[in-house]
């Protein structure tokens, strides 16, 4: 059992490899061609960038096989045999809440690289020592606060509700996620960046006008000072219900005009009309279900083999340990959705603001962000949420 599962494991690090191989030599290949959206200069930007990004990736890859190796053939064991004592739901939690940690403190190279590193390198981050120090540390409390909780909750559901513990969990988890949606632009994003209501002027009452069209009723509308970690471009709708807020990032505030900032609203809430939102909560409710219902279901060898108990904290860890590969196996479902709804997004903002307002925001957008205008079609069916730049505005372009 033990090497079965190495083995699939190690199937999933292949196929990732070989994506981000074939992402790489399809760039290659594209960037000996004549630049598309993009200008000559920020074309070749754009290039160095995505390269960079999938060797990073590359790297991340097999540095997370190491620490995948270094958990199946001793980490399991030392926690489960030193934290999990008596059985009892506190030894649990403590044993999850040690492999969370760990994990998060072996992820920290990578973080520091990616921010310090390639990220200044190509102009992106902003980010100061103390800034992802402080971050770090407000992600620690949350963590051991919220996810502590979380865990015992989870826990609770094991011990007490028998074999179809998975479905309570799967609904508890279900909540917990509609709730994090609810109080994210509230309450957790004012905790890393400074939220103020935008001020009164054209943009404000263009916005509110358009907002008035669609019928979409929010809590305001709220800049952020994204630029103090990035320079990257965005804009989002956040919250349910009444505490819907429209979140501009200063930066696309500060890099685009008054017309193409509409029409990227303008996009936003062609997700709303369409009822994209509630379709993506829908399909992760489904996988999130498939995901319970599989790991809820693994045989006793498969933990034992690990050097885990099959019951209390040995199924959250194995389920963290493994539910990259699910997310992998099911990434395809998702970006496929997602994709559609991006391109009926696209039209709706050509309608109710201008196509070409559209077309020169998503321009600026990729030139902003040194978005690679194309990608390989099977990496783009694996990954992408998006429609590459060059898809996109090709089908604005072509619009009856």
């Amino acid at each position: 059992m033990f090497y079965f599962l190495l083995g699939i494991y190690f199937f999933y690090v292949a196929a990732k490899a070989w994506l981000a191989i074939l992402q790489i030599g399809f760039i290659r290949a594209e960037a000996k061609k004549p630049a598309v959206v993009l200008s000559q200069s920020e074309y070749e930007t754009a290039v160095a960038a995505a390269i960079s990004n999938q060797k990073f990736e590359l790297i991340s890859l097999l540095y997370h096989a190491a620490i995948f190796m270094m958990w199946v053939c001793w980490g399991l064991g030392a926690i489960s045999g030193h934290a999990y004592k008596t059985g009892d739901i506190g030894d649990n939690v403590f044993m999850v809440m040690v492999f969370l940690l760990v994990s998060s403190l072996l992820e920290l190279p990578l973080n520091i690289y990616e921010t310090f590193v390639k990220d200044k390198k190509l102009g992106f981050s902003n980010v100061t020592p103390k800034i992802f120090a402080l971050d770090l540390l407000k992600t620690l409390v949350l963590t051991l606060v919220f996810g502590t909780l979380f865990v015992w909750l989870v826990l609770l559901c094991i011990r007490f509700l028998g074999d179809f513990w998975w479905f309570w969990a799967f609904l508890l988890s279900l909540a917990v996620a509609l709730v994090i949606n609810l109080i994210y632009p509230t309450l957790i994003a004012p905790i890393f960046n400074k939220m103020q209501p935008l001020e009164d002027g054209e943009l404000k009452s263009r916005i509110e006008w358009l907002l008035a069209q669609c019928g979409f009723k929010s809590s305001g509308v709220y800049t952020i000072d994204a630029s103090k970690r990035d320079n990257r471009l965005n804009a989002y709708f956040g919250g349910l219900g009444a505490t819907k807020r429209v979140v501009l990032f200063d930066t696309l505030v500060k890099k685009l005009s008054l017309d193409e900032i509409i029409a990227v609203l303008g996009h936003e809430l062609g997700h709303f009309k369409h009822k994209d939102i509630l379709k993506m909560i829908a399909l992760s409710a489904v996988m999130l279900f498939a995901m319970f219902f599989i790991f809820g279901n693994i045989p006793d060898e498969a933990y034992q083999a690990l050097g885990l108990h099959s019951g209390g904290g040995g199924v959250i860890v194995f389920l963290l340990l493994f539910s990259p590969i699910f997310g992998f196996l099911f990434s395809p479902i998702s970006s496929c959705f997602s994709r559609a709804n991006e391109f009926g997004a696209d039209k709706f903002a050509g309608e109710i603001s201008n196509k070409a307002d559209m077309i020169s925001a998503l321009k600026k957008l990729g030139s902003e962000n040194k978005a690679f205008p194309k990608a390989h079609p099977l990496y783009a069916f694996v990954y992408h949420s998006h429609p590459s730049l060059f898809e996109r505005i090709n089908e604005l372009e072509n619009e009856n």
